[in-house]
């Protein structure tokens, strides 16, 4: 899988049904507690539970990998290099030299690529059970101005189809016999104008023809708007939300407040 993607995943679970508004406001409290949260046995649990609203949402197998497969690589790599970069803790394990690797050192480099997992996570499983136009509409709601929010739902709409545009250019310049990713760094950026330049023309007609489908449907002429569809909240929304809140409350007043390990 090349390119950009829609990584939304159509399906009929809790999720997908649940106020796209319900769902930005616990995505925001949830990676502000993936922050908060410093002991690796709260971290796995809520590591466990993103993968369980993983399994709910329903999402699309190839399309968990490709999303996950870049946060993967970052949690090795934390994993591998914090110990050796960060030597305290009395526990010794390994010591080369100036390198010192701890088991406090391990402990905490598997912390932090856990926190990593949590927070990629959570906003993954927004994009997988939430389309465009929901997400729009929500932010919408919730202040952004329309104009803003258009604009969001272009970009989100158009950036697979610029990332198919730009892979179909490339494959037709590499059957021309052009190599893109050889030679020097000078000699791939040289090579990389062959692609740079008709995705730019690509780019540039097809805001004209945006321009132009706007034009053609009045858009701006009437200060106020009505919706095919309104979002309305739900009693399983309400209590969602609540749910979110009163976790992170306190795991936010044990933290902070009352000074209890978490």
């Amino acid at each position: 899988m090349t390119g950009f993607v829609d990584l939304f995943t159509e399906a009929n679970s809790a999720l997908h049904r649940m106020d796209p508004r319900v769902k930005i406001v616990a995505v925001i409290l949830l990676s502000l507690l993936a922050l908060i949260l410093s002991e690796l046995a709260y971290l796995l649990a809520l590591a466990a539970f993103m993968v369980l609203l993983l399994l709910i949402g329903r999402a699309s197998l190839s399309k968990t990998m490709f999303a996950f497969s870049y946060v993967f690589r970052v949690m090795i790599l934390i994993v591998v290099l914090w110990p050796i970069f960060d030597p305290s803790g009395a526990t010794v394990l390994l010591e080369l030299g100036p390198v010192k690797i701890t088991w406090e050192g391990v402990l905490d480099g598997l912390g932090t690529a856990i926190r990593v997992f949590c927070l990629a996570a959570v906003w993954y499983i927004l994009m997988f059970t939430t389309s465009q136009r929901d997400l729009v509409r929500a932010l919408v709601k919730l202040g952004l101005r329309f104009d803003f929010g258009l604009s969001l739902a272009i970009s989100l709409r158009f950036l697979p189809t610029f990332g198919a545009t730009v892979e179909s250019i490339k494959d037709a310049q590499r059957a021309r016999g052009m190599e893109l990713d050889k030679g020097g760094v000078a000699k791939r950026a040289r090579n990389y104008l062959a692609v740079l330049v008709p995705t730019t023309v690509t780019a540039l007609k097809t805001a004209d023809m945006l321009s132009l489908a706007l034009q053609s449907r009045a858009y701006g002429a009437r200060a106020d708007r009505t919706y095919l569809r309104e979002l309305s909240m739900r009693p399983a929304d309400y209590v969602a939300l609540a749910a979110v809140a009163v976790v992170f409350a306190l795991s936010f007043v044990g933290r902070y407040l009352l000074s209890v390990p978490l």
